[in-house]
């Protein structure tokens, strides 16, 4: 055989290993994609793992995040305050007013995230806040933003104002239209040490 026939084979011959390494690399690509819903690098999951259910009453507390159907709902804070800050878009342009003798502003601090496909609404109006044993409406002049549709992977931040009676732990209660069910978020839960001598 001559050089250049040898050349010719190995020319035509390179192609198809190229292309055979390709398919082998990207099979294998595929087959970790297909491997499910595992956790990675010592139990750290990614943020379409987290589902949670559909129906049903959840109870939750401040600072955790709480998987409902495909959105997470994260309330930051929650506490009374005497002089609430303001959201930059209100739901209403009303003056705000000062609580009567005897009561308190309360305020909540709320993130609601996206992480299904389908679009998902958040409007502030869908929170309220047991204080006692009242359930209070959000204070629009004082609370914020206005209803929006989240698309997948994207969050809304909402400041949540109520007034009502001082003197209570408030429990924020949440009930969207896309959820059948009431998520109730209350206060972080105080670690009490104990001391003997």
């Amino acid at each position: 055989m001559t050089r250049a026939g040898l050349t010719s084979r190995r020319r035509a011959v390179l192609p198809l290993i190229v292309t055979l390494l390709l398919m082998v690399s990207c099979l294998g690509w595929l087959a970790a994609c297909d491997e499910g819903s595992g956790s990675v690098d010592g139990g750290v999951t990614s943020s379409t793992d987290l589902e949670g259910p559909e129906s049903g009453d959840i109870d939750g507390i401040v600072g955790e995040k709480i998987a409902v159907g495909h959105a997470s709902i994260t309330v930051r804070a929650l506490h009374a305050t005497f002089q609430p800050a303001t959201p930059a878009q209100r739901l209403s342009n009303a003056t705000p007013g000062a609580p009567d003798t005897g009561e308190t502003f309360y305020q909540a601090y709320v993130r609601v995230q996206n992480r299904g496909e389908a679009p998902l609404r958040v409007d502030a109006k869908d929170f309220v806040c047991r204080v006692g044993d009242r359930l209070v409406a959000i204070e629009p002049t004082r609370s914020g933003p206005l209803p929006r549709s989240l698309l997948q992977n994207t969050s809304l931040d909402l400041m949540l104002t109520f007034t009502a009676a001082a003197g209570y732990e408030p429990v924020l209660i949440y009930t969207p239209q896309w959820y059948e069910g009431i998520i109730s978020i209350g206060p972080e839960v105080e670690e009490s040490t104990t001391t003997t001598t």
